[in-house]
């Protein structure tokens, strides 16, 4: 096997997901969006990073209306968690070239309208968005795995397949986002 680490083909296939992860994308993804998910993702931003509120537009007086109920924080969240349903819908059966176009071109309304996030948000919007989607939803519980119940280090029957179709997911749409951006 020839290994070529510096070809457009290596990188295509880095971001490239398996039909195991697109099943596994899109199966979370139902599960996350009867949870509100684009709310979830964008108080996560805004924890972490307070100045997504500026970059989302929310602004409030914090001493007498709550961020996370006023009405710039809904429509944002519902752009987020429209966006990630259209894109996560089309898996699969559109080609990922529109899904790329249409990140593409968010990308370029962010640019117009003066939104610039930086390498550093960005990663701050994948990992948000890939922790808060492949949650379970339920209660946080410790994180420690009993080894004695893992059968392999890697089963394709676990979060693991999950977590890595959502990882490949974002970094793609992400990297077209930016692109966009880029102008």
């Amino acid at each position: 096997m020839k290994l070529n680490c510096f070809s457009r083909n290596s990188e295509r296939s880095m971001y490239e997901l398996s039909s195991d992860e697109m099943q596994a994308v899109r199966d979370s993804w139902k599960r996350a969006k009867e949870r509100e998910i684009g709310k979830h993702i964008l108080q996560a931003l805004i924890e972490r990073k307070p100045q997504f509120k500026d970059y989302f537009g929310i602004h409030v007086d914090e001493k007498n209306d709550d961020v996370f109920s006023c009405r710039e924080f809904m429509l944002q969240s519902h752009r987020i968690q429209n966006f990630l349903d259209t894109a996560v819908s089309s898996l699969g059966f559109c080609p990922i070239g529109n899904i790329h176009q249409m990140a593409y071109r968010i990308g370029q309304i962010h640019f117009y309208r003066g939104v610039n996030f930086g390498a550093d948000n960005w990663l701050t919007f994948k990992k948000v968005t890939v922790e808060s989607v492949t949650q379970d939803g339920g209660s946080s519980e410790s994180s420690v795995i009993d080894m004695k119940s893992v059968p392999s280090l890697f089963p394709s029957n676990s979060s693991t397949v999950v977590i890595i179709g959502w990882e490949k997911f974002m970094s793609s749409v992400i990297r077209e986002m930016k692109r966009g951006e880029l102008l």
